[in-house]
């Protein structure tokens, strides 16, 4: 269900594009602040999670709407992730998660004034829609301390999907049922500078609410080595993203030619 609505949220977006009187188009790039969030609330008090840094590449894109309003979105590469502990098993786990991302704006743009220089600020919202490449990350706890015969009791770790759970390796940790389509809601305040004609840049600051967990129904479990802890995938992604886009007006063309027809018809 959810692979059909992200499916035809991007078909809508892309299709609709070609209608706009504006289109705007260019790379993007940043910063990301990410954490996880349980949906057993109970877990909150077993297990301490901090937020990790990460990033963000790709292309965005951009359609005027009406006079103020636009839809943004990206295409992009995306790091998550999560640093976790409890200090009765001496767990530590740090995973870092790899995503193709596609977020999808409403966004309305305001004019303001700083002494006489004038700029646009804008405010947005809209869904969110992930794909799950994988991760990998460290493992640590009591088991590994006892059972692991490497130079270290830190076990790095990669995130397999859709095998059976007993044949995991030690440095593997399997998701056997995957939620890898995810939705989310973004909430975005940016800012619009104009450096040169029909060129834009635009600063943008996210928080994105998840809505999907990785997976209802497995969790990630490790290898039969460390039998006593298995890794919940009942969570969600949220953050905070900061975005620079250097962006082009692709319909510049458009515009010249309405005015040479203008010209044209102009009495002497």
């Amino acid at each position: 269900m959810k692979t059909r609505i992200a499916s035809v949220l991007i078909v809508t977006f892309l299709f609709c594009g070609a209608t706009y009187s504006q289109v705007l188009i260019g790379p993007i790039a940043g910063v990301n602040y990410s954490w996880t969030s349980f949906g057993d609330k109970d877990l909150k008090d077993d297990y301490e999670v901090s937020p990790v840094v990460g990033y963000h590449v790709g292309g965005h894109l951009a359609f005027k709407v009406r006079k103020r309003f636009f839809l943004h979105s990206s295409i992009i590469y995306s790091t998550k992730g999560k640093n976790m502990k409890a200090d009765d098993d001496d767990l530590r786990l740090n995973l870092r998660y790899k995503y193709i991302e596609m977020p999808i704006v409403y966004t309305a743009y305001f004019k303001g004034t700083i002494g006489q220089k004038q700029f646009k600020y804008s405010l947005g919202v809209g869904p969110n829609v992930s794909y799950w490449l994988g991760g990998k990350g460290t493992f640590e706890n009591t088991d590994t301390h006892e059972f692991h015969n490497g130079p270290s009791s830190v076990i790095p770790v990669k995130i397999v999907f859709n095998r059976d759970p007993e044949t995991a390796t030690e440095n593997e940790m399997i998701v056997q049922k995957p939620n890898r389509v995810q939705l989310g809601l973004n909430f975005t305040a940016g800012f619009l500078f104009e450096p040169a004609r029909y060129r834009e840049v635009v600063l943008t600051l996210r928080y994105e609410l998840g809505h999907s967990y990785l997976s209802r129904e497995s969790d990630g479990v490790f290898s039969s080595t460390f039998p006593t802890y298995s890794e919940t995938q009942k969570i969600r992604n949220q953050g905070f993203r900061v975005s620079l886009a250097y962006l082009i007006d692709m319909k510049v063309e458009d515009r010249k030619k309405g005015k040479s027809t203008i010209d044209r018809r102009r009495p002497k």
